[in-house]
């Protein structure tokens, strides 16, 4: 088998999936290790400052933790970096698995475009776009792909007026969501529309935009995707809340929750929901990976919920257990996202910047 070579795992981030993002980095590390790559590990902390999280990996017995970046440059500042670039070998592929804000919204994308670094996952307009629902909304309807019904304010925009047009709209109960979030972070279901002020409020905390969308009866599924110019499309998973709605509580702190990969599904539903979230991925230009989530409702008619271009990797995270179903481990999901990466690289660097006189 030849050298795969140097995989730089970036983690950490600013954003509220912080914590998320570490535990899906650590699974990458070790299994890249475990598939013969050589590991760079590289954490950025909650004040944008990039940390060494040790030297080149090269098997799984070196790498005894992967504690948070924040907590490594309170323990030896001498591991901060000037700049993301000094951290770098020369021939490392990176895999930003930083969710949310500044690491899955196309800035880390196009920081290592301008490093000139081949890199896993979407490139910066579809990382960009795919991370505020609103836009991505927009963009799948105006496709004719099917999504809910939402209203989209912000801070100046909102309003007693705005409040009593969403209500007339949508219909109470409505999902209110942070614009630019993942992990479920900040996301609140308002029954009443007291209850609706005091979550747009909330999620402002989060994000200048907030997503109003319509209630939608029916299954959660999860589908997930890998390639870049086309993509292979894995069967369904389907999320069984033990809550209300599946919030982060329940996907990372109680353990209650149940996940299904895949679940049963009628041949003509699976099929339309492989259809539509493989014609989402293409509408939003999304190359390398993705999990796309949908619903499913009664009356077998499936609308798109969100599209999120860099997954989780936890233990309990859908995106690897709808691979593994379909006889994929993870150490191949690995191999297979980095030569996607490669091949986009050498395909955009192929392309001309300027015109040839």
């Amino acid at each position: 088998m030849p050298d795969p070579g140097v995989l730089a795992v970036l983690y950490g981030g600013p954003s509220a999936e912080h914590e998320v993002s570490c535990v899906s980095a650590r699974r990458i590390t070790a299994t890249a290790l475990q598939a013969g790559f050589a590991v760079k590990v590289i954490g950025l902390t909650h004040d944008k400052v990039w940390v060494d999280a040790g030297g080149v990996l090269r098997q799984v017995d070196d790498l005894e933790a992967l504690p948070s970046p924040d907590d490594l440059a309170r323990a030896d500042p001498a591991l901060v970096l000037s700049h993301l670039g000094a951290g770098l070998p020369s021939d490392a592929v990176a895999f930003p698995v930083l969710h949310g804000p500044y690491g899955e919204d196309g800035v880390l994308q196009g920081h290592l475009e301008t490093l000139g670094v081949p890199y896993v996952g979407a490139g910066v307009l579809a990382s960009a776009v795919c991370m505020d629902k609103g836009i991505a909304k927009s963009v799948l309807r105006d496709h004719g792909l099917p999504v809910a019904a939402w209203r989209l304010v912000s801070r100046s925009s909102w309003s007693m007026d705005a409040m009593e047009e969403a209500v007339e709209a949508l219909r109470l109960p409505i999902f209110v969501k942070p614009a630019n979030l993942g992990s479920s972070i900040g996301v609140a279901k308002a029954s009443s529309p007291a209850a609706l002020g005091d979550a747009v409020l909330s999620a402002f905390e989060f994000d200048d935009h907030v997503i109003l969308e319509e209630y939608v009866a029916g299954r959660e599924l999860e589908l997930a995707l890998m390639g870049n110019e086309e993509a292979r499309v894995t069967r369904a998973g389907e999320i069984l809340a033990s809550r209300e709605f599946y919030d982060y509580d329940d996907k990372y702190v109680l353990g209650l929750a149940e996940t299904v990969a895949p679940t049963d599904l009628k041949d003509t539903q699976l099929a339309k929901a492989q259809q539509l979230v493989a014609a989402a991925y293409q509408a939003l230009r999304v190359e390398g990976l993705a999990r796309i989530d949908v619903f499913l409702r009664e009356d077998d008619e499936i609308v798109i919920n969100e599209v999120n271009t860099m997954p989780g990797f936890t233990p309990i995270s859908m995106f690897p257990m709808l691979w593994e179903a379909e006889g994929v481990p993870f150490s191949a999901v690995v191999e297979e996202l980095v030569l996607l990466a490669r091949a986009r690289h050498v395909r955009r660097r192929s392309l001309r910047t300027h015109r040839v006189l």
